[in-house]
């Protein structure tokens, strides 16, 4: 479970035309954010006792662009599973939010906090002939500043600006990358894995993309994804790195 600070609620969303930035970095920010993946690393092939066999792996989404990722969400009461999110753009220290498709859910797996569902999407494919194999069993993500990518960005904050994804009780919250920052998924977490039981050893590419729905404004939608190839040997469980594609 990945620690967390205490939840800061945000206003209702239905009460909400402008926000405040949640700091001065944040408010001088004029453009869209840039989504994308860091080099995927940390590979390993799970064993379980039921006999299956996992692919894990470590993901870092990162905001390399202008201005703040951020997704502000609200629901009417607790007794509703999901919330509602928009996006926030800001301009200075007003934000304008954007109406998407997107919903956030409570993980119980071990997260304990709220997920964008659909943020993230993995996906391994053979290397000769690019047919899919399999897909990642996470689909929902929480982000937050939790990984320092690249703090040489102009908007970079030196410390986090995001630090949570809300609490069971929350009927509101803000969850969000600042410029220059990422958000790690660490190979051990809950279901993040492709299942590959049953698959003949050889040659792989796994993808991993951001935002793959086109959901979210943004500086550039070709740049979300990363690859990395790799060797996948059959009985004893082993996976060998080949070759890195463009990361952000």
């Amino acid at each position: 479970m990945r620690t967390l600070r205490p939840f800061v609620p945000a206003l209702a969303l239905a009460l909400m035309v402008a926000a405040a930035s949640p700091s001065s970095a944040i408010a001088t920010a004029t453009h869209h954010p840039d989504l994308g993946m860091a080099r995927l690393r940390d590979f390993k092939i799970e064993s379980t006792s039921d006999g299956r066999r996992l692919l894990r792996f470590t993901t870092i989404i990162v905001n390399v662009g202008g201005g703040p990722f951020e997704v502000q969400a609200s629901r009417a009461s607790t007794a509703d599973p999901t919330m509602t999110g928009r996006q926030c753009l800001y301009d200075g220290s007003t934000c304008s939010l954007q109406s998407t498709q997107v919903e956030l859910g409570w993980s119980g797996d071990g997260h304990n906090h709220f997920h964008v569902i659909g943020l993230e999407e993995y996906e391994l494919d053979r290397l000769d002939n690019g047919v899919l194999v399999g897909t990642g069993a996470k689909t929902g993500f929480c982000f937050f500043d939790n990984t320092r990518h690249d703090l040489a960005l102009p908007g970079a904050p030196a410390s986090p600006v995001y630090t949570n994804c809300g609490a069971s009780s929350s009927l509101s919250l803000t969850m969000g990358l600042s410029v220059g920052w990422g958000d790690t998924y660490f190979w051990n977490l809950a279901y993040q894995w492709v299942d590959i039981t049953g698959l003949a050893a050889g040659r792989y590419r796994l993808w991993a993309t951001a935002d793959p729905q086109h959901w979210f404004i943004e500086t550039d939608d070709t740049n979300n994804s990363t690859w990395t190839d790799l060797q996948i040997r059959g009985k004893g469980g082993s996976v060998r790195v080949l070759g890195y594609g463009p990361s952000a």
